[in-house]
Order: structure tokens, then sequence, then C-alpha cells
């Protein structure tokens, strides 16, 4: 297996430009939940694998008077942060410590479905939290794909998941019922909703799917995964403003400490 991040997902111009898309389609989403959980202003709060950064400042200003730790392989993105609480870190999850009861509010975005190691990292998150505080957990889920009656963009879709879940051990499915893992490390409150997001050709959300597949182009065809023509036709529809489908299902679960 491959680790996260040193092909795939590498960060790059173009990642940077797919991780900018990311937070500007689900940021909402996420603030919408995270504000409905509770953060107090002088919450301590981590953030796994922060990317472009833009949760992590989100965090920072939702909690003036606590500290937002935003994690990663690659915190570049980060750099110059004008938020004085936010501390930008170096940090592997699935290895790298903290100490116990660190931290009021911890989520992890499109992080931990992508790890082998994901139920071990959520058991050791669950260390890493105080008493009154949440995980959150937000991950896709695959099954509008395996519905979708068009035949040029499920195969994509389809075939770029075949890649990453063989590449790095990501499961695409495991948001289903893991939820119910909160209980088994002790969450007293536990919760979970699933967004399922109509996709427009030539929208915002088109256009991080269609970079997203395209940031493995190389891969997809010299591994036989797609060919040209289909790659293509994929392209096509997603910038074409009359094609709609399913995007896949975001699911965001929560556990209270």
């Amino acid at each position: 297996m491959e680790k996260y991040g040193e092909t795939l997902f590498a960060l790059d111009r173009d990642e940077e430009t797919r991780l900018t898309l990311l937070g500007e389609v689900f940021d909402p989403l996420c603030a919408e939940m995270m504000t409905g959980l509770g953060i107090a202003p002088d919450a301590r709060c981590l953030e796994v694998g922060a990317g472009s950064g833009s949760v992590a400042r989100w965090l920072s200003r939702q909690a003036p008077n606590g500290q937002v730790v935003a994690t990663d392989l690659d915190v570049s993105m980060l750099e110059g942060a004008a938020e004085p609480n936010l501390v930008p870190m170096v940090h592997d999850v699935t290895s790298d410590p903290f100490p116990a009861e660190s931290f009021d509010v911890i989520h992890a975005r499109l992080v931990l479905s992508h790890l082998p190691q994901r139920d071990e990292v959520l058991r050791r998150m669950t260390q890493w939290l105080r008493p009154g505080g949440f995980v959150l957990i937000e991950s896709f889920c695959w099954f509008p794909i395996d519905s979708s009656p068009n035949d040029a963009y499920a195969r994509a879709m389809q075939r770029w998941s075949d890649l990453i879940c063989g590449t790095l051990g990501t499961d695409s499915w495991w948001s289903r019922s893991q939820p119910g893992s909160f209980r088994t490390y002790g969450f007293a409150e536990v919760g979970a909703r699933t967004l399922t997001q109509n996709l427009r050709g030539g929208t915002a959300l088109a256009d991080f799917w269609r970079l997203t597949v395209d940031m493995s182009r190389e891969r997809l065809l010299a591994g036989g995964y797609l060919t040209e023509e289909e790659l293509t036709a994929f392209y096509d529809l997603l910038n074409d403003g009359a094609f709609w489908d399913l995007a896949p299902a975001l699911v965001q679960s929560w556990g209270r400490k």
C-alpha cells in the first residue's frame, strides 16, 4: 500500500486548487454541524488533515480565546496564517501522539476512510479528547454512484474509487457503519447525518469531482482503469450545465465523550 500524499493527493498547484474547491463546497456543511454541536470560546481544537486550512481558520474564529492545532503531512497551505491562535503542525495521525485529554473538539474531513489504520486512529482520537468534548468525522460514501443511470459518469467515478482503494487502502463504504464505532469507544452521545448532493455540470461541486478524478489521470490510464475516451466523456459531462446526477454522499458522524 502507498501512503496518502506520497503520489496520490500529493500537494502541488492542482491539488491546492482542488482543496480550495473542497472548502468552497463542503465548509458550510461542516460549519453548520459544528455550530450545532457547540464550540466554546476557549475551546482547544484539533483539525486533522487540515489541507487548505479553511476549517482550521473557521475554528480559530469560533474559539478566539482557545487554540486550534491544524495538522497535516504538509502544512504549506497554512503558512503565514493570520490567526494568532492557529498552530500548524506537521503530524502523522497514524503514528504521532498527543497527550491524553488535550482537546475539546477534534475534526477530520475525508481523512480516515483513506487510512488502513482508520479504526485504530479513531480509538487514539478518543484518548486525546477531554470529557464533554466531541469528535466529528466526515467521509464520503459511494452508494449514489452505484445507482447512477449514467454509464460514463458512474464508470469513471467507480474506477477512480477502485484505484484509490487498491493503492491507499481506502474504504469508500466505511462511513455507512462507522458511527456505530463511537459506541465501542465509550461515547455517551452519538449521531450522524448523510447528505446526498445533486451534482450539476459546470458547478463548483462538479469541478471538485472532475479535478479529483483528473489528479489520478496518468495512473488511471497506465493501470487500464479508464481509456482516454472514457475520461474525456466524463470531463465533458461535468462541464455540461445540462448534466445532472448525484455526487458521492457525505456522511457526518459525531460522538461526545
